[in-house]
């Protein structure tokens, strides 16, 4: 390569003259396809179909119920680490902790 062709690619190319300044972003959107006339209503019937089973014909089974659950009824001992800490936290602020201390010994006693 001669050092002239290697300073003109270094050059930089002024958009508004290049083959990219013609280029539409709505044309990479909104093209013609060369998709099936029907392919809008397979897929509208797939999806259909897929909804009314998932959301009304299917029977719930244990992982539905097992999602039902609440964060705290999962992991009892993370209701116990939370309630430790907001305590800690209420202390340290100075504010009445007594009810987080009643509802951490309702806690122990339901569990221990």
């Amino acid at each position: 390569m001669s050092s002239s062709s290697s300073s003109e690619e270094d050059k930089p190319i002024k958009f508004s003259t290049s083959d990219a300044s013609r280029h539409h972003a709505f044309d990479t959107f909104f093209q013609e396809s060369n998709a099936p006339w029907y392919q809008g209503y397979c897929l509208s019937v797939s999806m259909a179909v897929f909804l009314l089973y998932f959301c009304v014909l299917r029977e719930e089974n244990d992982v539905d119920e097992e999602l039902g659950k609440s964060i705290w009824q999962r992991i009892p001992t993370l209701k116990e680490q939370t309630l430790l800490s907001e305590i800690k936290a209420g202390k340290t602020a100075g504010t009445d902790v007594s009810e987080l201390e009643k509802e951490l010994d309702e806690l122990y006693k339901k569990y221990k």
